[in-house]
């Protein structure tokens, strides 16, 4: 069970693992210009992204709700947000996050 070892055992059982994020579901609140066709791009852009989907969950006159999925091999949502507000959106919510963990001594 998680937490049920004395930490000499975690010091001597610790393996060191790379941990990678390689795929983030956004919800994102953005005004109707630019588009999300530049925002995709712009995306797609940044290192480790390989893939991003946008869809429009709703909208009214101001502003549109997006869905943005996003793939690769070592997202950073740091980089992902800037590149967000710099295009006039907000993320409203991080609503899923799938991440890869491998040994570091492979």
């Amino acid at each position: 069970m998680f937490g049920s070892r004395s930490s000499a055992e975690e010091d001597s059982q610790v393996e060191e693992k790379e941990v990678r994020i390689v795929r983030l579901v956004l919800d994102i609140v953005k005004p109707h210009n630019p588009t999300i066709i530049e925002l995709a791009e712009a995306l797609n852009e940044l290192p480790g992204v390989s893939r991003v989907e946008i869809d429009v969950q709703d909208y009214d006159t101001n502003i549109e709700r997006l869905k943005v999925i996003l793939d690769g091999e070592d997202l950073d949502y740091e980089e992902i947000s800037r590149v967000v507000k710099y295009y006039g959106g907000n993320i409203a919510s991080l609503d899923g996050v799938t991440s890869v963990s491998e040994d570091e001594s492979d």
